[in-house]
């Protein structure tokens, strides 16, 4: 397994990429940062 760089977790499923700045994440670290940088739609269907 590998280890979360983020919050030291040992993990089966790691992500990283350039929104990870090329960092190991666990799925909740990743998902968390998923949610804290994409735009938020405001718009509501009528």
């Amino acid at each position: 397994m590998q280890t979360c760089s983020k919050c030291g977790k040992e993990s089966k499923k790691i992500y990283d990429c350039e929104h990870t700045e090329d960092k190991e994440f666990c799925t909740e670290c990743y998902t968390e940062l998923y949610y804290l940088t994409e735009p938020i739609d405001n718009k509501q269907e009528s």
